[in-house]
Order: C-alpha cells, then sequence, then structure tokens
C-alpha cells in the first residue's frame, strides 16, 4: 500500500529584520523531533512538534510580541486548509499561516501592504529595537512566560482548559497575554478568555498551582 503523502506550507515574518520565512512541511518528517524554520539572517525561528495526543505545537515569533505565541492545532488544521492564520492576540496581526504556497504568499502579500499601511519605517525601526532589547525589558520577568507556557501545555494535554468550544467540532487554541498586572488567558476560536493576577511573588506561585482554567 502506498501512503498519500501530506505536504503542507508554514510562514512566519521574523520579528527582527521583518522578512517573511517559507518552509514545506511533510506530515511523515514531523515525530518526536522538534522542526525549526529559521530566518537565516536573525536565526529566529518557528517551531513545530507532535504532542502525544496526535496533536501539533507550535511556537511563533511575533513582531508585536516580545516573545513567541504559542498554538496547538490538529492535523486538519495543518494539512488539510487551502489557507488558515492565526493571529497576535494584542495587534490581531496574523503572525503564522498554513496551507497551500500560493496561498500563502498571496496572504503573506496582503500583510506586506498591511504592514505599510500601518507603520512608517521608525515604527518599524521601534518593533525592531523591542525584540532586541529582549529581556533588558524594565519590569519584564521571563520567567513568567515559562511558566504559562509551561502550564497551558500540561493543563491542555490533561484536558484541564475548558472553554466555548467544549462540545462543538472546534479545535480551541489556547494562547496568554502577560500585562502589567495580571495575565490573559483566552481561546483564538471562540474568544474566550479569563485574567489571574499577577500583582506579586504570592500571584506567580499561585499560578503555578492552578490545576484547571475556565474560560468564558
Amino acid at each position: 500500500m502506498i501512503l498519500e503523502s501530506k505536504e503542507t506550507t508554514l510562514a512566519f515574518r521574523c520579528p527582527l529584520c521583518g522578512q517573511a520565512i517559507l518552509s514545506g512541511v511533510n506530515l511523515f518528517r514531523i515525530t518526536g523531533d522538534i522542526l525549526r524554520l529559521r530566518c537565516p539572517d536573525c536565526d529566529t525561528a518557528l517551531t513545530l512538534n507532535k504532542t502525544n495526543d496526535g496533536k501539533y505545537r507550535l511556537s511563533v515569533p511575533c513582531m508585536f510580541c516580545p516573545k513567541p505565541h504559542s498554538y496547538v492545532l490538529g492535523e486538519k488544521n495543518l494539512f488539510n486548509e487551502e489557507l488558515f492564520t492565526l493571529p497576535c492576540g494584542l495587534s490581531g496581526m496574523d503572525v503564522l499561516y498554513i496551507g497551500k504556497e500560493d496561498r500563502v504568499r498571496e496572504a503573506l502579500e496582503e500583510s506586506d501592504r498591511l504592514l505599510d499601511s500601518m507603520l512608517d519605517e521608525e515604527e518599524k525601526e521601534q518593533l525592531t529595537a523591542l525584540h532586541r532589547k529582549g529581556e533588558d525589558r524594565e519590569g519584564y520577568d521571563p520567567g513568567v512566560e515559562q511558566v504559562m507556557r509551561f502550564l497551558l501545555c500540561e493543563l491542555e494535554d490533561e484536558k484541564k482548559i475548558s472553554c466555548f468550544c467544549d462540545g462543538k467540532e472546534e479545535i480551541p487554541l489556547y494562547d496568554f497575554q502577560v500585562l502589567s498586572e495580571r495575565v490573559r488567558v483566552f481561546c483564538h476560536c471562540c474568544n474566550a478568555e479569563t485574567y489571574l493576577p499577577l500583582r506579586s511573588e504570592a500571584d506567580a506561585e499561585d499560578i503555578v498551582k492552578i490545576d484547571k482554567l475556565e474560560l468564558k
């Protein structure tokens, strides 16, 4: 029996130099190892790996946020769509492009035009500077990002996150946004959300102890 090869195209925009990074991906190349799609000039990378329950976890750099976004997709979203995009929860701009190569390229070109209409050269340079400063930002604790990423992965694997997607055919896509005194956890599909306080070290310790999340 000959197995049908499943392929898709992935793309993201490098937050440092702004160029679109695009590559084809074959289903049978994705095993337990992490696939990395790197910017050849800046070494930023989109990562992709398969979870134990057969889904696909992606970490995607974002031009508008200091840290990557984390998404979990099903095989249908990754390999059976003409075009599937996911936005940054802060800016609303698409950061991940999946699908047929020609459709992905068209979406990237449209994104170029939209960025040009939104941002002038000085504003683009300011976004680049934000990423180059990285963890030197005043008041920024990279440990919160790491804890939230780990927490969402663990709770999702254990099916302990609920939202309006429950009982529907939609696959929820969870993400988070670290704000000044709280963390927003939300679903890209149904827009359900919840907020976790983050005003003190005690609040951060409480986040680690969370055993379930209900998004409304």
